[in-house]
């Protein structure tokens, strides 16, 4: 299996999260997919002008896990639906286990032309994940959606060591759900972090930044190095000038990486993520 370095730059703090949200409608025969045999439980609901909801929950279900992944729209439905599966399959690939490396630097100035900030966050996993797509089960009939924002499909992953978590929390249709505006910082004993991606130019890839902004929040909270360098320049008279770089890394490896829930903010479009880790060990 190789492994690959992935640098990915986010505009986050450690205290941000994001989310994913997902919903269910019928879907044309055209979409359908072999039935997988299985059923993930209570139809998702939709609101009533037959948009889907904003909100989505993905705790556990029977010690699996229930995954919802998030595809670009292609020519065909069925290579939509095939972009998403590969999006569920990382997300099992990053349960397994990753190592994440965030940085954070920023550069102050006396002018406000030397004032920058820089976020970024690098993670290895397994990136050979394409083989667990054939060990996803989804029913066609009710876990795919296909619309303007992309292709979802809600998928069941069955773990040979159960793993149970549930996290009770719920939204409206505008109402922020109370993780969004209090963070917890541990889920049922799990340390819990929450990521937030504005919108992106293609609706997957906000997903997509929203729940990396996730692991970097649980990478935060392994050890952190802090490096800060001061650094003053002077002169005379409006030459004089007082620059100061601080530097901020953390780095951990992270086993259990899970996404809970996922909401869509409907007036920004940003997308929020509440994401726990099983084990977050500083390196």
């Amino acid at each position: 299996m190789s492994k690959q370095h992935i640098k990915i730059v986010v505009t986050f703090t450690f205290a941000t999260s994001w989310v994913v949200f997902f919903s269910c409608a019928g879907v044309p025969s055209a979409r359908q997919q072999p039935a997988q045999g299985h059923s993930l439980g209570a139809t998702p609901q939709k609101r009533s002008n037959g948009s889907e909801m904003v909100f989505w929950n993905t705790s556990t279900s029977a010690g699996d896990l229930i995954i919802v992944g998030v595809g670009g729209i292609q020519m065909y439905d069925s290579g939509s639906i095939q972009k998403a599966l590969e999006d569920a399959a990382r997300k099992v690939s990053l349960y397994t286990g990753l190592t994440g490396a965030v940085v954070y630097y920023e550069k102050i100035g006396s002018s406000f032309l030397n004032y920058s900030v820089a976020n970024v966050t690098k993670i290895d996993y397994n990136e050979d994940y394409l083989g667990y797509i054939e060990q996803l089960h989804y029913d066609s009939d009710r876990d795919i959606i296909i619309n303007e924002r992309g292709a979802f499909v809600r998928v069941r992953y069955k773990l040979p060591d159960p793993f149970h978590v549930v996290y009770p929390s719920s939204s409206g249709e505008a109402e922020k759900p109370d993780w969004v505006v209090n963070p917890p910082s541990s889920v049922a004993g799990f340390p819990a972090g929450v990521g937030y991606a504005g919108p992106q130019m293609y609706p997957n890839a906000t997903y997509v930044a929203s729940y990396e902004a996730a692991i970097a929040h649980l990478v935060g909270k392994g050890s952190n190095s802090i490096e800060a360098k001061s650094l003053q320049i002077q002169g005379e008279g409006y030459n004089y000038d007082d620059i100061r770089e601080n530097t901020i890394t953390a780095s951990a490896v992270i086993n259990g990486f899970y996404i809970l829930q996922v909401w869509v903010d409907p007036a920004s479009g940003g997308v929020y993520t509440l994401a726990i880790a099983q084990v977050v060990k500083g390196l």
